[in-house]
């Protein structure tokens, strides 16, 4: 089940992509401020579904039967049992996975929207025939790149702290695996830790082979004597 979930949470997020470059794509003909006025709508919007789906998708991993059904508890840390804390985790942390991986996508798409703008804005101001025209149009777009590079230097500060957070959920996640994976294997530590009786009781005869080999080594003549 955990492969299944896992298997739709990456079809989700690739979709999500895919669809945000396709708009792209076909709507190249639109003018630069609306695409990007767009793609941040956009991106809001693919937040929307994209938690709608997570939350069907986390539904139907806790219908198949599992200890969350059994045991309820509202807060984690009381969680005594593995099975059940995994079943708490790992939705949560495909999601939170998938979530970075959108909002990383969103920005990267958000700051490519910006420089196709912001470079037309550029181009056209540089356009403008009047002195007084072209230097108010150059005001107005230094202002607009100010707000810009604010919204910028946020967004980077908050995937800066996501990827912060992704790394010490990684870990939590391959803690949890360790202890799942102690907990499958078995192991028989009482096992292989005494001599076996047969290779004891030859080991006591030893002494009695030994005097009798020695005996018969005694009477026994070389291949190489003088007959």
């Amino acid at each position: 089940m955990q492969d299944i979930l896992k298997f739709i949470l990456v079809a989700v997020a690739v979709g999500v992509i895919a669809y945000v470059g396709w708009t792209m794509y076909v709507e190249g003909t639109r003018t630069a401020s609306a695409k990007m006025s767009e793609s941040f709508e956009l991106a809001q919007s693919q937040a929307h579904n994209m938690d709608q789906a997570l939350i069907s998708v986390s539904a139907v991993g806790r219908d198949r039967g599992s200890p969350a059904k059994v045991i309820e508890t509202d807060n984690v840390a009381e969680i005594t049992n593995l099975d059940v804390l995994l079943v708490e985790w790992r939705p949560r942390y495909d999601a939170a996975k998938l979530a970075y991986a959108k909002f990383d996508a969103s920005i990267a798409n958000a700051k490519s929207q910006a420089a196709g703008y912001f470079a037309q804005q550029q181009s056209l101001t540089e356009s403008i025939n009047s002195p007084e025209g072209r230097e108010k149009a150059e005001q107005e777009d230094a202002a607009e790149m100010l707000l810009y590079r604010q919204w910028e230097a946020q967004a980077d500060a908050a995937l800066e702290k996501a990827a912060e957070i992704g790394l010490k959920l990684d870990d939590m996640d391959a803690n949890l695996k360790k202890m799942e994976l102690r907990a499958d294997f078995v192991f028989d530590t009482t096992a292989f830790i005494e001599v076996p009786e047969a290779v004891l009781e030859l080991n006591r005869q030893l002494a009695d082979f030994q005097a009798s080999s020695e005996n018969i080594k005694a009477v026994s003549v070389s291949p190489f004597s003088a007959q």
